[in-house]
């Protein structure tokens, strides 16, 4: 925790956790007990990725003073219709009687949903809003996470629930920005063939034709910078030789795509990362500004393009029986 005297300050919760399954849903699981805390419930994890069917819910959790099973549904962008239907169908499944939606933000529409369920059922049922908050000091020592409790039984911050066509803004920002790039990146024969949403509405993903657990990203934020990266990951087989193979030539590999040292990073599970960022940029940009950092993205797409796909259909090869 920061000194007593450092200012604070709310920044993105990606700086914390990059990832959604891998590192936030974990992280929450170990720490039940701060989310606890805000609900007023006892939380006591039941299973992490609990299956209902095909799908797995986030977290089942037991509220040891009820007895109740907890279903808690959580996400790093703010909350949507896709998550909404999550939480329900999970809950439903697993028979919980209350259930939990983390994100870092609530539209109007989707707090008010959650207060009319609380209403509808009564007591019988509990439906909370949690956001998610990332607070750092001023001296720039570790980060301290904070739960804010948006909606609950018998309660609804309404002040901290701005309206869907404000997000509906800021989401459109985003898509006059990347609109450009994905133009130009996915012509017929271009860089690649579609573009797909990467961390919600601030980044874009465009998939190798080498392999499908590798695809090309690029990502811009308020105040973060902008970030070009390679991601190696699948959940249904191990990729982790691709990224060794690769990080055994990282000289040549920084070498050949000249814009100097790149961030590699090995994560567990079935994710990895090679990225470089760029600093002192951001979406709040003038258009001249904004037009540079897109440039910038697609020069170094294409220089990543050249130096990594040959290399990763080199090692496939090698590594195929």
């Amino acid at each position: 925790m920061t000194s007593p005297e450092a200012e604070w300050e709310q920044v993105d919760v990606r700086k914390k956790w990059p990832h959604e399954a891998l590192d936030f849903t974990p992280w929450l699981a170990c720490n039940l007990n701060l989310l606890g805390e805000e609900t007023g419930l006892e939380l006591e994890l039941v299973q992490q990725e609990m299956p209902v069917g095909p799908l797995y819910l986030d977290i089942l959790a037991r509220d040891a003073a009820s007895g109740r099973l907890v279903a808690i549904e959580n996400q790093l962008e703010w909350a949507d219709l896709h998550h909404l239907g999550q939480l329900l169908t999970y809950a439903t499944g697993c028979d919980a009687h209350v259930a939990i939606w983390v994100a870092p933000g609530f539209t109007y529409e989707y707090a008010q949903t959650l207060h009319r369920l609380n209403k509808w059922t009564k007591k019988k049922f509990a439906f909370y809003g949690v956001a998610i908050e990332l607070w750092q000091g001023s001296d720039d020592s570790s980060f301290e996470p904070r739960f804010r409790k948006v909606v609950y039984p018998d309660g609804w911050e309404k002040h901290l629930t701005p309206p869907e066509d404000r997000m509906h803004q800021e989401k459109q920002r985003y898509h006059d920005f990347f609109q450009p790039l994905i133009t130009k990146l996915t012509r017929p024969g271009g860089f690649a063939d579609k573009a797909l949403y990467h961390f919600g509405y601030t980044g874009r993903r465009f998939p190798s034709r080498i392999e499908p657990s590798v695809w090309y990203t690029v990502t811009v934020t308020r105040d973060e910078g902008a970030w070009v990266t390679l991601y190696i990951g699948s959940e249904s087989k191990d990729v982790k030789p691709i990224f060794d193979a690769l990080q055994e030539c990282r000289a040549q590999i920084e070498s050949d795509i000249g814009a100097g040292p790149l961030c590699w990073e090995r994560r567990r599970h079935y994710f990895s990362s090679i990225y470089i960022l760029r600093n002192g940029c951001s979406i709040d940009d003038s258009q001249e500004k904004l037009e540079e950092t897109r440039k910038w993205m697609c020069d170094i797409l294409f220089k990543f393009k050249s130096v990594f796909d040959p290399r990763v259909e080199t090692i496939l090869d090698r590594l195929s029986p």
